[in-house]
């Protein structure tokens, strides 16, 4: 099995314009790279001062040769240094190599590189625990890397990319998070000093900030509502009982309520923000409880907390 521990260096590697040696570097878990202007000898054994000449010579007045000589060294001199990665078919890929480049004893074509290196740890899309590393998950500062112009060169977001394949959350991320759980639990003390009509008006505004749009008061009593809504998006109609304590007999008998109702509501949403006891539903119907904490999380997530933090004011 190969060690977790991975250099603390990246490389982002393009395997060849616009990828077109990537399917080769994949299935044989290579590297492939151009560079055809270097003879055999000089990938296999690098003399790296012959190595610049070439390139110099190659470009002349043009720009670019310093930038492509120090690409060409990364790959050249010591690459098991790095961690390589490559942007294709959605996701974000890395590997580790060996050091030592194989010249193709074909040379280059349209199917493979000039020379490739050989992974040691095979090229994977996943992260060390196995979350996918899907471009549309993972942050700009990291993906816009894809774009660059360069065959080989060191991402700006390295620390980042690095960060993400160990599984390792951002300091400002954590950071945020619990500043998060902390406002949740602040508003959570708050809901449950709410008025019964401003709970019910904040439950009204949780569901059209989600979806859904009141069509009907059911029936109401001091202390509860039941409401019909409707989300035009999925099709549905819900079921909704308002509380502001219940325990498992309450909750049983509107579940009651929605079973005789199965023809006109596909859902149920039991919101109570002080249940008094632990709250369970059956596991064949739709049927969903928002308790405190949920409760609480909806109205950080949809932007109610000023609302809530304005009733108490």
């Amino acid at each position: 099995m190969i060690n977790d521990l991975i250099p603390d260096s990246v490389r982002y590697v393009k395997n060849g314009k616009s990828g077109q040696w990537w399917k080769a570097a994949q299935d044989n878990n290579q590297i492939h790279i151009g560079w055809k202007i270097i003879p055999r000898e000089l990938l296999e054994l690098p003399n790296f001062s012959k190595i610049e000449q070439i390139i110099r010579k190659y470009y002349g007045s043009k720009q670019g040769a310093t930038q492509d000589f120090n690409a060409l060294r990364w790959v050249l001199d010591a690459p098991s240094r790095h961690v390589w990665v490559t942007f294709e078919k959605g996701f974000m890929w890395w590997c580790t190599v060996v050091d030592g480049a194989i010249p193709n004893p074909d040379g280059e074509s349209a199917e493979k590189g000039h020379f490739w290196l050989t992974c040691n740890r095979p090229w994977s899309n996943k992260s060390l625990n196995g979350r996918l590393l899907s471009i549309d998950d993972l942050p700009g500062t990291v993906t816009k890397t894809a774009g660059v112009r360069g065959t080989i060169c060191t991402p700006d977001a390295w620390r980042a990319i690095l960060r993400i394949i160990q599984d390792e959350k951002d300091s400002d991320a954590i950071f945020a998070a619990k500043a998060r759980d902390g406002y949740e639990q602040a508003i959570l003390k708050m809901i449950k000093q709410l008025s019964w009509p401003d709970f019910e008006q904040l439950v009204d505004h949780i569901l059209t900030r989600t979806g859904w749009a009141r069509i009907s008061t059911v029936g109401k009593t001091r202390e509860g509502i039941d409401i019909a809504v409707e989300n035009p998006a999925l099709g549905e109609r819900a079921f909704v009982q308002i509380k502001s304590a219940a325990d498992q007999m309450v909750l049983n008998r509107y579940i009651k309520r929605f079973e005789l109702e199965r023809e006109r509501y596909m859902r149920m949403i039991f919101a109570v923000h002080s249940p008094r006891s632990k709250l369970t539903t059956p596991p064949n119907l739709s049927v969903h409880v928002w308790t405190g904490d949920e409760i609480a999380r909806l109205v950080v997530r949809t932007g109610l907390g000023e609302w809530v933090e304005g009733r108490l004011a």
